[in-house]
C-alpha cells in the first residue's frame, strides 16, 4: 500500500464520512476515527501487507465504535444552537437539515450493530461478506441484522409519518 500519510491521504476523507455515518454526530466521529487511527498507527506495517488495508481500518473503526457504545456516553453533549444555525438557513438547506435529522433519528433507533451493517451495505455498498469480516460474525447474523434493521426502520419511518 505504501506509506501511512499516503494511505491517509487518498483514505482519510471516506473514512471520515464512514465514521460520520456510523455514529450519527460528527463529533463523536472524529473522536472515534482518531482513537481508531491511534490504533492503525501502531499497527500500520501489518496493516499495509494485508490484501485490503481499508477494509482492515474500517473494522478498526467499527470496533472502536462498538466499544465507544458500550462505555458510558462519553464526551457526548447536545448540540446547541441548532435554531440559530436554520434561522440564516435558506429554505432548500432547512428541508435538507429536517430530512437529516429525520434519518439520524431513525438510525439511532438501531442497535450498534444494525447501524454498521446497514451503513456497510447502503453507504459503503458491501455484501454479506465483507460486513460479516468487519463485524467478526456469520453472513447469516449479517442478514439477520439487516433484516432486524429494516423492520425496525419501517416501524420507525411509520411513527414518524403518524405524528406529522
Amino acid at each position: 500500500m505504501g506509506t501511512l500519510e499516503e494511505f491517509l491521504s487518498a483514505e482519510l476523507p471516506g473514512l471520515s464520512r464512514f465514521a460520520g455515518a456510523l455514529t450519527g454526530d460528527p463529533h463523536l466521529a472524529e473522536d472515534i476515527l482518531s482513537d481508531a487511527l491511534l490504533v492503525v498507527v501502531s499497527r500500520w506495517r501489518r496493516i499495509s501487507a494485508t490484501e485490503n488495508p481499508v477494509a482492515y481500518v474500517r473494522r478498526i473503526v467499527v470496533n472502536t465504535h462498538l466499544s465507544d457504545r458500550r462505555k458510558a456516553k462519553r464526551r457526548r453533549t447536545d448540540p446547541s444552537g441548532d435554531a440559530a444555525v436554520l434561522d440564516r438557513a435558506d429554505p432548500d438547506a432547512s428541508d435538507a437539515v429536517v430530512r437529516r435529522d429525520e434519518v439520524d433519528r431513525l438510525l439511532a433507533g438501531l442497535t450498534p450493530r444494525q447501524r454498521v451493517a446497514v451503513v456497510l451495505r447502503y453507504l459503503l455498498d458491501q455484501d454479506d461478506q465483507e460486513i460479516a469480516q468487519a463485524l467478526g460474525c456469520s453472513s447469516a447474523t449479517v442478514r439477520s441484522h439487516l433484516s432486524q434493521a429494516r423492520t425496525a426502520l419501517r416501524l420507525s419511518a411509520h411513527t414518524l409519518t403518524e405524528r406529522s
